[in-house]
């Protein structure tokens, strides 16, 4: 499975994207890694741009003034919060801001939370992007020290799934 996540991720990286045409695969690539004790753990996002441009211009009723998407934290932060909503310990984590890079045609999101020390269940609901694209899949990866990384699949209808951890 690790290597699935590998091959997708770099393939995204390197996937030249025809803006012009639909390319017709809606994919992105997640990690969310946890850490251990009451810390702060990050999540990963690599998403196509002009996708992401799409979407933003949606969710924000047509509006989207300027081209540089990175620049756009807090409807970035807004979008991420109601399509990707997290429970640890049944309990919604708050996201927060951390970063955007550019990368050719894709960008790589990250945010952060805090992570409570006693965290034995994770539930995401990862619907992101399926409003304007039906087709659209979401791979989340789930990384904790001490435990196998675990993968999960969405898509549009999809609900949340649910993580468990067991301390030894």
């Amino acid at each position: 499975m690790f290597l699935l996540g590998a091959f997708l991720w770099v393939w995204l990286s390197f996937y030249d994207l025809n803006t012009e045409n639909d390319h017709g695969i809606y994919l992105s690539v997640s990690e969310v890694s946890l850490s251990k004790g009451k810390n702060q753990s990050l999540i990963k996002i690599k998403i196509f741009s002009d996708d992401f441009e799409n979407i933003l211009r949606l969710y924000n009723k047509g509006k989207l003034s300027s081209t540089d998407i990175c620049a756009k934290e807090s409807l970035i932060l807004s979008y991420f919060t109601k399509n990707m909503p997290i429970k640890i310990n049944d309990k919604y984590i708050k996201l927060q801001w951390s970063g955007c890079e550019k990368i050719g045609d894709s960008l790589a999101l990250q945010f952060s939370f805090d992570n409570p020390s006693d965290g034995k269940e994770l539930k995401i609901k990862a619907t992101f992007f399926t409003e304007l694209f039906p087709s659209q899949q979401n791979i989340i990866q789930i990384k904790k020290l001490g435990s196998s990384d675990r993968f999960l699949k969405f898509k549009e209808g999809d609900s949340w799934q649910t993580v468990s951890f067991f301390s030894k």
